[in-house]
């Protein structure tokens, strides 16, 4: 098997499409050019090399209406002639997924790189194609929490931060430090969205927007594009002088599937993170840093028990005596996360592995880690009605 890293990544700056504030507003297809051209100029590479490469494509499926043949269309879009491509559905959790894919295509020696393109435009809506939408949608939605006035995802992330506070105690404050050290993270990420400062007053005072979650509990949609090389380690040694290593990872897919009853504060994630950590070879104290898929903050919390940085029940105690901050005991999502640097709908996970990759290569200038070796990236996707998430993953990365 080859080794396998991360030769060049892009960030196409996020937008929620605001033409009275002078924002862009790019459609997933433009978001989708502009993130591999500015891929192309970040490596050095032109459109011709890519003729002489083998190379395959990976992409997100967007949350709008998009083609049956997706793949197709937009390898027609961006004029290009890989040697495979796929699509991952796996929602929020689109990015692992892709990393897996890219990694096991390229280890096996039948290809050198491959092109990963997250790109989604969720604020700028396509016409209704039907009346309960359910190209964007799970059925069980329809069958099972529509008739009783669910909203989706804010419902059942509610639910399940409900429960986690009446079992273990957890606190609105203890999830304002989640909230508020994303944001302060945002503040020194160019490309973040949200750059107003956050206190613990105005968490507490933010909207309930499905009780006991508060608007400042939730991503902030917004557009975005991002793009990544993934290389054998021979070809990413001719494109960069600092290539990050897949290292080790593993999946936990619809865990405990028998078990209808299962415990939904329980995330279920830790033999994924042993086995992760294991095949890099590193231990929990060479971590230095997390970047955890936070759709809310109560997952966040949830997810440093799960990984085991946190005893069960203790992710607010293990809040309240440790700085997640950049400068901190374990920076957690320091580029302000989805929570403040924006969700791009289901390409938001790209921004997690790009920050990562950021870290590792001693370019996230302003919130730099020092002597930053080691960091796992998490994946997660579908809230299903009667657990938590199904989609997870645990990735280590190392320079």
């Amino acid at each position: 098997m080859k080794r396998v890293a991360v030769s060049g990544y892009s960030i196409v700056k996020p937008s929620r499409g605001r033409k009275d504030k002078g924002e862009d507003a790019f459609t997933t297809e433009q978001y989708q050019a502009l993130a591999l051209s500015k891929l192309l100029q970040n490596t050095g590479l032109e459109r011709k090399d890519l003729e002489t490469m083998k190379f395959g494509v990976g992409l997100n499926r967007p949350m709008w209406p998009h083609a049956m043949i997706w793949s197709s269309e937009v390898m027609a879009n961006l004029g290009l002639s890989p040697g495979l491509t796929f699509v991952s559905d796996h929602g929020g959790a689109a990015a692992f997924f892709s990393m897996i894919q890219a990694y096991l295509s390229i280890a096996s020696g039948r290809f050198d790189h491959f092109l990963l393109i997250g790109a989604d435009s969720p604020m700028i809506p396509a016409p209704p194609q039907s009346t309960h939408r359910p190209e964007r949608t799970w059925r069980y939605e329809i069958n099972y929490e529509m008739p009783i006035g669910m909203i989706g995802p804010l419902s059942e992330g509610a639910m399940i931060m409900k429960r986690h506070m009446h079992q273990y105690g957890t606190t609105g404050e203890n999830l304002a430090e989640v909230a508020i050290a994303a944001r302060n993270h945002a503040l020194l990420n160019p490309n973040a969205y949200l750059k107003k400062p956050l206190t613990v007053e105005e968490y507490m005072k933010s909207p309930v927007i499905a009780t006991p979650m508060r608007v400042m509990d939730a991503v902030i949609p917004v557009n975005g594009g991002y793009a990544m090389l993934i290389s054998s380690e021979e070809e990413a040694g001719k494109l960069t002088d600092k290539p990050v290593y897949i290292k080790g990872f593993e999946t936990a897919l619809n865990t405990e599937s028998k078990n209808e009853l299962r415990d939904i504060t329980d995330m279920r994630m830790k033999n994924a993170a042993d086995s992760a950590l294991e095949q890099a070879g590193i231990s929990r104290k060479e971590v230095d840093f997390l970047q955890l898929y936070d759709d809310f903050t109560i997952i966040t919390l949830m997810q440093l028990e799960a990984l085991g940085f946190a005893e069960k029940g203790k992710g607010g105690k293990f809040l309240e005596s440790n700085d997640i901050s950049f400068r901190g005991d374990l920076p957690v999502n320091t580029g302000g996360g989805q929570l403040s640097g924006g969700q791009a709908g289901t390409a938001g996970g790209f921004s997690l592995f790009v920050e990562a990759i950021q870290q590792l290569r001693g370019e996230a200038e302003g919130r730099q880690i020092k002597d930053c070796r080691n960091g796992l990236v998490t994946g997660l996707g579908g809230l299903g009605y009667n657990s938590n998430l199904l989609n997870k993953g645990v990735m280590a990365l190392s320079n």
